[in-house]
């Protein structure tokens, strides 16, 4: 399925179902004797964009509460229309968990608030479901004509005036820099060439972001270097090319000592590349069946001596994405993550949010695999406007009530030379409803359950988060969320605590949290 970069999204709407309903329109062939020409234009200028991933100027945010999709601005017209864009995205949430005082002295309260809360879901780790929104700005800087285009993203996870420390990690600073060139060659040929330091995101369930979870199933790519695209359309199908090969800029210098301000850098890591090429088959714009291949290495003696082996990181993938109009949109994909000694491996690759080789064997393969081991990961989302449903066969543009339904889920099965970590299977199930009722209100409730160990339940959690949403309008750039989230704890729930987080068997989760968060895009 086509990502849409900021700069050509072509409907301003941040309602799902009126920005699929634009697309669609748009990607939709006219059935008659010029439904072959019209589905090659489609092709080329209308709908379908050159990608099988997610484009790198997205927010690395999953689906926003309510299931709006942000979108924005209006692609330049020909050569000589030279423009800059500024577009951005905040997210700024305040979340407080609430627990009970084990033994309270003197004037100590019962009642304990904790910000952030005390709850299990760690970003890098398979339990994390984005339930609670965490602090995010991205701002996007873009001047080009409709041939070549500079962009430069300014990215935090942080905003410096409510923290009670200063966390430099999570002050990226600018995090992408990157040209990218897209001629007009021919009415069924589209190309498309990102040059630079981006990010490239695989196994998206989202229609138009990283999806309820926030983790792309497959991987996703932080790097420097080149991303090649190419769309070829043949009567109502089209075929879909991507290539690209990434490096790192900087690496962990011999006598660094790991600490916060440096993200915990280990000098044992080397300078790493990932080289990834992707095809993927696309019938009348409405589904696409993708395959991928995305191998990450290491062969810098800097990191392996004589004595350490070099690590690498195999991952294959297969998806299938279908935009059905009225009947919603269904995502599902499985990916096979081969890591053989992947603790020399960088960050330059992250499979299921974990970052490089180190992160995967501290989060799945364990610490005695030496990080050599295995995946099995498959996944699906399905979102569906019930508004546009029933309205067929008049057209729904998202100004009016709406019921909005999401099912997702993820299963990952690890197989590991660890044997504490080996032959343990992993799942996690979730279910949203929101009621758009009023242009400035809807309410929203979602249900997720994970398991982090199918063979041990007490492991398990599960949290049910009702939402009220207010906004300015149907189609606002904007909108305020107050969530209550009731958590249910197995007997053995874990939650991180530390710096860097670690498991602590003696940290007891919070059992309600609230979040006020207010969001904005444009």
């Amino acid at each position: 399925m086509a990502k849409k970069r900021w700069s050509e999204m072509i409907c301003p709407s941040v309602h799902r179902a009126c920005v699929a309903g634009a697309l669609l329109a748009a990607a939709q062939p006219a059935y008659g004797q010029d439904a072959e020409e019209e589905t090659q234009e489609t092709v080329t200028s209308l709908g379908l964009d050159p990608s099988l991933g997610l484009d790198p100027t997205q927010p690395q945010v999953g689906t926003l509460p309510g299931g709006m999709s942000p979108s924005f601005g209006q692609a330049p017209a020909d050569e000589s229309d030279w423009r800059f864009d500024f577009h951005g995205f905040i997210q700024a949430p305040l979340t407080a968990g609430i627990n009970e005082r084990e033994d309270p002295q003197g004037d100590e309260s019962d009642v304990v608030l904790h910000a952030p809360p005390v709850v299990p879901g760690d970003r890098e780790t398979f339990s994390y479901t984005s339930v609670i929104p965490l602090p995010y700005i991205q701002l996007n800087f873009s001047y080009g004509n409709s041939v070549i285009t500079g962009t430069v993203s300014v990215l935090a996870r942080q905003h410096n005036v409510s923290t009670g420390f200063f966390d430099p990690t999570s002050q990226a600073g600018i995090n992408d820099a990157f040209l990218s060139i897209h001629p007009d060659l021919a009415k069924n040929l589209r190309l498309q060439l990102h040059v630079g330091a981006f990010t490239s995101r695989y196994g998206v369930m989202g229609e138009y972001d990283e999806g309820r979870y926030g983790t792309p199933l497959i991987a996703r790519i932080n790097g420097v270097g080149e991303h090649a695209a190419a769309t070829i359309g043949f009567g109502e199908l089209a075929l879909v090319l991507e290539q690209g090969i990434m490096g790192n800029s900087s690496k962990a210098q011999p006598g660094i000592t790991p600490d916060g301000w440096n993200d915990f850098a280990d000098q044992n890591e080397g300078a790493s590349f990932v080289n990834h090429f992707h095809a993927g088959l696309n019938y009348r714009g409405v589904a696409t069946l993708g395959a991928h291949y995305l191998t990450a290495w290491t062969q810098d003696d800097r990191a392996t001596g004589t004595l350490a082996p070099e690590g690498s990181i195999r991952i294959l993938g297969a998806d299938l994405r279908l935009t059905m109009g009225r009947f919603g949109h269904l995502y599902a994909a499985v990916a096979h993550t081969d890591a053989e000694d992947a603790e020399t491996v960088s960050r330059i690759i992250e499979v299921l949010n974990t970052p490089g080789g180190p992160g995967l064997t501290r989060n799945y393969l364990g610490p005695a695999s030496g990080g050599t081991g295995k995946l099995l990961t498959i996944g699906a989302q399905y979102d569906l406007s019930v508004g546009r449903l029933v309205s067929y066969p008049v057209p729904f543009s998202g100004d009016g009530p709406d019921i909005l339904v999401s099912l997702f889920g993820m299963q990952t099965h690890v197989e590991s030379d660890d044997p504490a970590f080996d032959d343990i299977t992993k799942q996690k199930f979730g279910v949203e409803a929101t009621y758009s009722l009023l242009s400035w209100l809807a309410v929203s409730t979602r249900y997720d359950r994970v398991t982090p160990n199918v063979d041990q339940d007490r492991y398990s959690f599960a949290v049910l988060s009702p939402r009220v949403i207010f906004r300015t309008d149907w189609q606002a750039t904007n909108q305020v969320t107050l969530q209550y989230s009731r958590w249910f704890y197995g007997s053995l729930t874990t939650v991180r605590t530390g710096y860097p987080p670690e498991e602590d068997v003696t940290a007891i989760p919070d059992a309600d949290t609230l979040t006020l968060s207010g969001t904005m895009w444009w």
